[in-house]
Formats: C-alpha cells, sequence, structure tokens
C-alpha cells in the first residue's frame, strides 16, 4: 500500500522522506511526499478537496483553509479514531489544536506553530548603545537609529532591519496581518461583518509599518519575502529581522557567521502592552476522498507522536504543535537557548490572528498589495486602506 502526502516546499520539511522510512519498515506502507511551493500549494489544497479529490491520502492544511473544507464536507472528522486508539492531545499547544477545531469536531492533527520573533544582531546593538526592542515604538526607534549609525560608519549596505515587504496573503500579509494590525487594534470586520479595512487602526498600522521599512529597511524591501529576506539577513545586511521562528532556526546551520553574533527575543508589544506573534499551523488531515484513510490515520498518528516530532525539531522545524518536543533535551542541542526559550514563551499567547473566511485568500492579496503600493509610492497609507476597503467590499459582494 501507497500514501501520497501533500506537504509544503520548506527544506526543513524535507527530512519526512527520510524519517518515514521506519514507519514503512514497520508497517508495510509506503509514504509518497509531493511538496509544493506556497502559492501553488494552497491551490493544490483546495483542488485536493474539490477537483482533484482522491489524489492524496493525507494532507497539511494550514488554519485558514481547513475550516472552509471541513465545513464542506471534504475532511475527515478525526473525534473518534482519536477516542478509538486513545490518541493522547494533552501535549500539544491549545492554540494550534483550536486551529483544527471546526464546530466542535477535530479535524487534523497540528504539526506545526510557527509565530514571529525578533531576530537581532548582538554586537551591532551593543556597539551603538542600543537595548533589544521591547515595543514597537522601540523597535521603530532602534531600527532606525541604527540604520543612522552604520550609514555614518560608511556602511550604506547594512540596515536597520529586515521584515516582508513582497505583496501577497503569504508573503507581507503575514507580518501586517499577524502581528503589526492587531498591535494597532485593528479589527477586519465590524460588529455586523462589514468590512473595516479603512478605519484608523489599519491606516495607522500602515503608516507605522510604512516608516519603519522606509526608514531603516533595504530601498527594494517591497520584493523581501520570508526565504530572501532571511538569506539577506543572514547574509549580515540588517541589524534586526521579523520572522517565524522556524525560518531563523532553519538559516543556523547554513550561516554560522551571522548565527554566531545573533540573539532571539519575543515580539515587541503594542502600545496597549499586548504582543502579536501569529500563527502558521498546518495539521495533517485526512481528505474525505481518501482511498486509504485508516493508513492515513496511521501515518498520522506515527507523524504526530513524540520522537518523529523531535527528530522535525532538530531538523530544522523548530515551532513544533507538540510542545514536548521543545523540551527534548535535543532542542537546545540544536539552536540557542535563547531561541528556544523564546518559542517556548511566545506559545503562551500565540494565536491565529487573521479570519477564517471563504474569501481570505483574496482579501489578504488585496491587503498584500496596499502595503506594497505604499513601500514603492504608488499611494499613501490611508489612499491605500481606502482602496482596499473599496475592493474588498466590492469581492465580497460577489
Amino acid at each position: 500500500m501507497k500514501l501520497r502526502v501533500l506537504n509544503e516546499d520548506i527544506s526543513n520539511f524535507h527530512h519526512w522522506r527520510k524519517t518515514v522510512l521506519p514507519f514503512t519498515a514497520d508497517t508495510g506502507i509506503e509514504v509518497e511526499l509531493e511538496y509544493q511551493w506556497l502559492n501553488v500549494y494552497w491551490q493544490t489544497i483546495i483542488d485536493a478537496y474539490t477537483v482533484r479529490a482522491g489524489d492524496f491520502d493525507v494532507i497539511a492544511t494550514d488554519e485558514m483553509l481547513l475550516p472552509i473544507y471541513a465545513r464542506r464536507g471534504a475532511v475527515t472528522p478525526l473525534d473518534d479514531l482519536i477516542a478509538r486508539d486513545n490518541f493522547d492531545l494533552s501535549s500539544f499547544n491549545p492554540a494550534a489544536l483550536d486551529c483544527v477545531t471546526v464546530d466542535g469536531k477535530i479535524y487534523g492533527i497540528p504539526y506545526s506553530n510557527m509565530s514571529n520573533v525578533l531576530s537581532y544582531r548582538a554586537d551591532l546593538l551593543e556597539k551603538y548603545g542600543f537595548a533589544p526592542p521591547r515595543t514597537l515604538d522601540e523597535l521603530m526607534s532602534t531600527a532606525i537609529g541604527i540604520r543612522s549609525a552604520l550609514k555614518k560608519d560608511g556602511k550604506e549596505d547594512v540596515y536597520g532591519l529586515i521584515t516582508r515587504g513582497k505583496a501577497g496573503a503569504g508573503a507581507n500579509m503575514w507580518i501586517f496581518g499577524s502581528t503589526i494590525a492587531p498591535a494597532f487594534g485593528a479589527n477586519w470586520f465590524k460588529p455586523n461583518g462589514e468590512s473595516n479595512f479603512d478605519s484608523v487602526e489599519w491606516i495607522n498600522a500602515l503608516e507605522y509599518y510604512s516608516v519603519l521599512i522606509r526608514e531603516s529597511a533595504p530601498p527594494d524591501s517591497a520584493e523581501i519575502d520570508w526565504y530572501n529576506g532571511a538569506e539577506r539577513y543572514f547574509d549580515g545586511e540588517a541589524a534586526m529581522y521579523i520572522e517565524a521562528a522556524s525560518e531563523v532556526a532553519n538559516w543556523y546551520e547554513r550561516k554560522p557567521k551571522i548565527s554566531e553574533l545573533t540573539k532571539v527575543t519575543l515580539i515587541p508589544s503594542g502600545a496597549g502592552g499586548d504582543r502579536h506573534a501569529g500563527m502558521y499551523a498546518p495539521a495533517w488531515n485526512i481528505p474525505s476522498s481518501s482511498k486509504n484513510p485508516e493508513a492515513a490515520w496511521e501515518f498520522i498518528k506515527w507523524a504526530a507522536s513524540p520522537e518523529p516530532a523531535a527528530i522535525d525539531l532538530a531538523s530544522g522545524h523548530l515551532e513544533q504543535a507538540r510542545l514536548s518536543a521543545l523540551v527534548d533535551a535535543r532542542a537546545k542541542e540544536s539552536y540557542t537557548s535563547d531561541l528556544v526559550d523564546t518559542v517556548i514563551t511566545t506559545k503562551s499567547f500565540s494565536k491565529n490572528e487573521r479570519p477564517v473566511i471563504d474569501d481570505w485568500l483574496e482579501v489578504g492579496d488585496v491587503i498584500g498589495n496596499a502595503v506594497s503600493d505604499v513601500l514603492v509610492g504608488k499611494a499613501t497609507p490611508k489612499e491605500a486602506m481606502k482602496n482596499a476597503q473599496r475592493e474588498i467590499c466590492a469581492l465580497r459582494d460577489r
């Protein structure tokens, strides 16, 4: 028997091709893993629940799409299997479990819950007299201050900060929508369900983000995503970097020179003192069209169990939904204590900050385009968010 498993094409997920071999040896169940880059991956997930139903036995679906297709009957609820096999969920992050619980039923076992952290060059902050920023105001002053100091030292190609500016629901909207906007109190919709994107909170959030990037980050920030942003930070191009902790962990072994100078701390808080780190929580799930649902459940039980989770963590996927993996000895053997401790603390407050709506990808792209328009000077924050409001209202009316 062979299972087909769909996962996102992130390099620290590739180890599963090797890690799964003992499972195959023990069960006789072969596992064929297919990896796809993010935007293509989202479309393939949608197709796998609809026009390509039956192509995959297990899908790693994120928190934005899983509830939609669960409610449409395209995903198998797991409650009876969990109860039958006494599968213990007690060591999983409750916020990640919330992401897979739809109308009181569990539709997936989360294996990841990525959230944003702040990485910084300890040597540069110390040299120029800055402490690690604890608030967004401090982040702004530190990023701009270090950029100014670096320029005075003739280091024109080193910046205060690198973060995502590239347009897209899965690009700049991850940082802006999960961390910046909620810190400004931005609500996606009014109590009556109407879109709220031209509110003062959204405009102020975009004003902050655009000034932060314009005054401290590379001039081509509108082309920076999670991958090239990490690569450029670890090439020494910036003093600070905002990104999910697993992306940071993924580069530690590849770029030891900068890694040894890097420290990691909690995402800075907003004016109200609250921190918003967001949550990306893909979960193993069984499409209702799976040809091998029992074997698929056997794979999921095994993949989400303590030992594979610990191997997964040590392979670069630091942000495990199974919190027991974070306190496994291999965690601090693989990563620095400040990184592991920051991730553990972050899990105490991180959650999904984006609305689970049928047209999420389209709405996310519209706001992502608004952010990019401001970064490249095509619109002011107020103009961009008013344009986004009009476009999203028209989109949702259709």
